[in-house]
């Protein structure tokens, strides 16, 4: 098991010149959800540089913050016109690594999970970016920004001061006066006054180094007890600098995926609260594993093509994706925003990989793109007709799953009713006690469980209208039988659906790098025509 150690970088967004994490949270935030963003507190417009490496961007909210701040927007010029100070700090800023095998569903989870966790609980607002970029040697790097609010909320949703003032008190708790060493009394103010003793305390303590090395543990540790799910064991995550490890090592800057993709690991299922849609959760769980064993299988079969079978294969593909390579450091372009299935697949390096893709051009027997297509169309109904079976039965899941969770609380109060009615039956059949001192045991047991007994009956309603079935039925066993076969018929689709879902995101990058490489030419033939004219221009004025 190969030790990766984790890139992190935390930083204070604010005005000050100290703040290295930028100066206007509204740029910041613009900056890393790639959109146009207005400053109120400053006027200004700001254009972030567009890049096709957005994910996902999403805020999260405590429950006393306004629903308006789920906008960023809003979210962000509500915290600059909060800060009075030319030299406030506005917000923490974190960059966090994410493994490159991760599918984008996974790390969507994954993050929003941890925020809830680290951040939310405790108050803040936290508007996440998942980015995936690639540098010039064409690794991928996988990563989130993260920013979150200095300020607590107080129950009303308005921010509240950074620190605020407490007076000291005595050993009765009264408030100790200021006194003046001249006079022996009391010291009062330019209005009369009366002065205490007192000192200021911060409103929370989100700021204490302690967390910056929590936080860094934190996620290490999620991540690294992810791989018992997915299947990704080969690497171990480590929180600790090279120093405290005691190794005599600068650090490196992260530069993405530098081995083969059967080389990284470290998958982690957050399961979150158990309040949340766990079905959901467990789909985007299976799809990951289930993508991370198709990118295996896949390696195997594309290194068993011998390369002079694909240089001898003619296809207008294949010469689409040897220009575009000659153009993009010997790598397919990867439609990261527009793409709709790249991001369930783990590999996505190798959807960039001109030999393989070749390879895969080759495998399939496409010579046009027009082949391909027809391929894509018919491909994309089956793809449909899985997705929509598996909403079927997540949907059949839930309400199984509704019903066995509402039986539980059920159960307890089923078992005193039925305790009550066997004594009173027991009792009908061989007559009640007689005499005045003599006491029925249906009655007294009645009497002492009279609570329960009503609570069953308000249980057993409540199950009774949330069962759709006509009959209104109680039968947890039947429930879960076909709660099993469904988790089983589910589990059956999760292969034929990603190897589905790959092939589509191949044809995907395929189609893109075509549209790609029309702009790249036209982009030449304008070049050279300026190139042209300039030149003509320069012989005329000669």
């Amino acid at each position: 098991m190969a030790v990766k150690n984790i890139s992190t970088r935390m930083k204070i967004c604010g005005r000050g010149a100290k703040c290295s994490g930028g100066h206007s949270a509204v740029e910041q935030s613009g900056y890393i959800c790639r959109e146009k963003m207005y400053s109120e507190y400053d006027g200004q417009t700001y254009y972030p540089k567009y890049a096709e490496d957005l994910v996902h961007s999403e805020v999260l909210l405590p429950e006393n913050a306004p629903e308006e701040y789920k906008n960023p927007s809003k979210l962000w010029n509500s915290v600059e016109m909060a800060e009075k100070g030319d030299k406030a700090q506005l917000a923490r800023t974190w960059r966090i690594e994410l493994p490159n095998l991760w599918t984008y569903a996974f790390a969507i989870l994954f993050v929003r999970e941890l925020c809830e966790r680290l951040f939310v609980s405790k108050g803040m607002c936290v508007q996440f970016a998942i980015h995936d970029s690639e540098n010039d040697k064409g690794q991928r790097n996988l990563h989130c920004h993260i920013m979150l609010t200095l300020r607590s909320l107080d129950e009303q949703g308005r921010w509240m001061p950074k620190q605020k003032k407490v007076y000291l008190t005595d050993d009765n708790g009264e408030r100790i006066p200021i006194i003046d060493k001249k006079t022996g009394e009391q010291k009062v103010d330019k209005q009369n006054r009366k002065q205490w003793k007192c000192t200021t305390i911060k409103t929370n303590d989100w700021d204490e180094q302690k967390y910056a090395k929590l936080w860094r543990k934190e996620l290490t540790d999620a991540i690294n007890s992810a791989n018992a799910e997915l299947g990704m064991t080969q690497d171990f995550w480590e929180h600790r600098s090279f120093k405290e490890q005691g190794l005599d090592i600068l650090p490196q800057i992260h530069l993405g995926e530098k081995a083969s993709a059967m080389e990284r690991a470290g998958i982690k299922t957050i399961r979150g609260n158990i309040n949340r849609d766990i079905i959901a959760q467990n789909a985007i769980i299976m799809a990951a594993r289930a993508a991370y064993e198709k990118a295996k299988e896949e390696l195997a079969e594309v290194m068993a093509i011998p390369v002079d079978i694909v240089k001898a294969f003619k296809s207008e593909i294949i010469d689409v994706i040897q220009k575009v390579a000659e153009r993009n450091n010997n790598r397919l372009t990867l439609p990261i925003m527009k793409g709709k299935y790249i991001g369930a697949v783990s590999d996505r390096a190798a959807l960039q990989d001109k030999v393989k893709m070749e390879a895969y051009v080759q495998s399939k027997g496409w010579t046009t793109f027009d082949e391909m297509q027809a391929d894509r169309k018919a491909l994309k109904g089956k793809y449909d007709e899985l997705e929509a079976s598996r909403s079927t039965m997540t949907d059949r899941m839930a309400y199984l799953e509704k019903l066995l969770d509402y039986h539980a609380q059920y159960e307890p109060y089923q078992k005193v009713n039925a305790e009550y009615w066997k004594l009173k039956k027991a009792e009908d059949k061989n007559g009640k006690p007689l005499g005045f001192f003599k006491k029925s045991q249906a009655e007294e047991y009645k009497r002492k469980h009279q609570t329960e007994l009503n609570t069953y009956k308000i249980h057993r309603d409540v199950l009774k209208d949330m069962i759709k079935e006509p009959d209104k039925k109680i039968n947890p066993k039947a429930w879960q039988k076909e709660l099993d076969g469904l988790r089983e018929k589910y589990q059956k689709t999760e292969r034929p659906l990603s190897e589905a879902t790959l092939n589509l995101a191949k044809m995907e990058v395929l189609s893109h790098n075509k549209r790609d490489l029309e702009r790249m030419l036209q982009n030449e033939r304008g070049q050279k025509e300026h190139d042209i004219n300039r030149t003509r221009r320069k012989n005329h004025s000669l």
